[in-house]
């Protein structure tokens, strides 16, 4: 009798594990419908919206995660993967950047900043500082300054005394497909008064591509690092930095040393040094890019394993056709599961 019931509670728990073994390998599964209303009409995976007129998507099936790609610009799945724009689908590529010098007088201003690119800069070590100051001592930089204009083509300088922001579109055009750095050398000549602050915004490179779209490719993306030729100076004014002096950067204001806290929005800032302190000179250089590079379109988590819901509104403001794409997925250690479903959407005027 005793080997019975052993046998029984053998079996219900081979059962048991059995079930919970099919429940980590379920396979996913999503059907998507759309809602019919005044301004939305559908004709099997085509959907017709006026602009502005929300789309209610409806989620039939079993899925722990759905993200959604709307197909417009920065949201289509098929660049997800994209890291570069072919240069023959480039019909301008240009710099933009302002920039505001601050503090100081003129005297102490002037050839203190300069801009510098290169095709064939071999890169920074990044660990190894007494050979990166030898590189950047060396190296034969292009100087950028005489390239630099203004939005209407007239050429510009460099803030040479302390200023009002000054905004610069450079076309870049001709440098599509190569590998390029730029970088910037802040150099104190005079501390007669205060040795300026530079303060970069909206530093980024604009692709227009033929096809209307632009993609934008912003400071924070080019990998900019420092490097403080003076840190084994143990300079009063630059104590409040207390680690990394070779490449690091401040999230305060410390004299002569960047801060790069806004670079992912194309801001970034060299601060100024008071009257009499000892000059600075500080790089900044960025990692080897292509001009044409950009980044990967993003999706939208619609649903997640702790976010239970069964419909998705999203409105479309700009005429066009679109590719709408649901990724569904279920996942755990053991297994993965997904599908993905495709519609077209027909943006018409609101008129």
């Amino acid at each position: 009798m005793k080997r019975i019931k052993y046998y029984i509670f053998l079996l219900l728990g081979m059962a048991s594990l059995a079930s919970c073994s099919d429940e980590l390998k379920e396979d996913v599964s999503l059907n998507v419908g759309v809602k019919t209303e005044e301004g939305v009409t559908v004709n099997g995976d085509v959907v017709t919206v006026k602009a502005g007129t929300p789309v209610v998507f409806n989620f039939y099936g079993d899925q722990d995660n759905i993200s959604f790609w709307s197909g417009e610009k920065g949201s289509a799945y098929a660049n997800k993967d994209r890291v570069t724009i072919a240069p023959e689908e480039i019909e301008s590529s240009t710099l933009h950047f302002k920039l505001l010098a601050k503090y100081g007088n003129a005297d102490c201003t002037k050839d203190v900043l300069h801009m510098y690119m290169s095709d064939n800069f071999p890169g920074i070590a990044g660990n190894d500082f007494e050979s990166d100051v030898k590189l950047m001592n060396e190296f034969a930089w292009t100087d950028f300054g005489p390239k630099l204009t203004d939005k209407d083509g007239n050429n510009i300088t460099l803030p040479q005394a302390p200023n009002n922001s000054m905004e610069y579109s450079v076309n870049i055009t001709d440098l599509l497909g190569k590998r390029i750095a730029f970088s910037f050398h802040y150099l104190g000549l005079k501390n007669s008064d205060a040795q300026p602050r530079f303060e970069f915004t909206e530093f980024y490179i604009e692709n227009k591509m033929k096809n209307g779209t632009t993609a934008k490719l912003f400071a924070g993306n080019l990998g900019f690092t420092p490097i403080n030729m003076l840190c084994k100076e143990d300079l009063e004014d630059q104590r409040g930095m207390t680690t990394n002096r070779e490449y690091g950067t401040v999230t305060n204001n410390v004299s002569g040393i960047w801060n790069l806290t806004g670079a992912g929005k194309g801001s970034f800032y060299i601060h100024s040094s008071g009257k009499n302190k000892p000059l600075k000179n500080s790089w900044l250089v960025s990692n080897l890019f292509v001009v044409n590079s950009c980044s990967p379109d993003k999706g939208l988590t619609v649903k997640n394993i702790s976010q239970n819901t069964d419909t998705y509104s999203y409105t479309y403001t700009t005429p066009g056709e679109y590719k709408a794409t649901f990724i569904a997925t279920n996942s755990n250690y053991k297994h993965e599961s997904r599908v993905i479903r495709e519609m077209t959407i027909k943006v018409l005027p609101n008129k």
